[in-house]
């Protein structure tokens, strides 16, 4: 028999119980990734909190051209991204978490109309998932931290991956290598 006195206890234990079952295994609230190290590349794994907010703090931060893709899976127009014909060397950032996800050293001239990588800054802050939209089967990927749209991956790169990481500029900031370093000396 359940007393009154410990009948809020019970209670709690229900409601923890119940919500666990309603989170699935695999999510939790971090998740591992490399951040920018000392000399600009990818430092060891970390844990780091999912970034997750409500659909109109996202387009308050990013606004409509970036949340359109970030948010809602869009695509920017080929040939018209701020981000395609930048050769510095440096680093792009998810522009919703800033995330490091692709290194310049990896971007090539696809003559796709999007900037194109053949490989990420590091595997664990990419997440891909299979996409039957459109008509045809593709691989989207997404910012692990995050969970923004970045663009989708083909296996029709160079080498030495074979890959092409196809993005839209909006979903990416570039830092150059000094402000990189110093980042990662941070």
């Amino acid at each position: 028999m359940i007393t009154r006195h410990l009948l809020p206890a019970v209670l709690l234990l229900s409601m923890v119980s119940f919500m666990s079952a309603q989170t699935p295994a695999n999510e939790t609230n971090t998740v591992a990734v490399h951040l920018v190290g000392p000399d600009g590349t990818p430092g060891p794994l970390v844990q780091s909190s999912r970034v997750v907010k409500t659909d109109a703090a996202w387009e308050k931060q990013l606004g409509a051209p970036a949340y359109r893709v970030l948010r809602a899976k869009g695509t920017e127009a080929p040939f018209c991204g701020n981000l395609l014909d930048n050769h510095r060397d440096g680093v792009y950032f998810c522009a919703g978490c800033d995330l490091p996800l692709f290194a310049s050293g990896s971007k090539f001239h696809s003559g796709t109309g999007w900037p194109s990588f053949y490989q990420p800054f590091a595997k664990e802050n990419i997440t891909e998932l299979r996409d039957s939209s459109h008509g045809m089967v593709r691989t989207e990927i997404l910012c692990t931290r995050c969970g923004g749209h970045l663009g989708h991956v083909f296996e029709d790169g160079p080498a030495p991956t074979g890959l092409r990481y196809c993005l839209n500029s909006v979903s990416l900031v570039f830092r150059g290598e000094a402000e990189v370093k110093k980042l990662g000396a941070e």
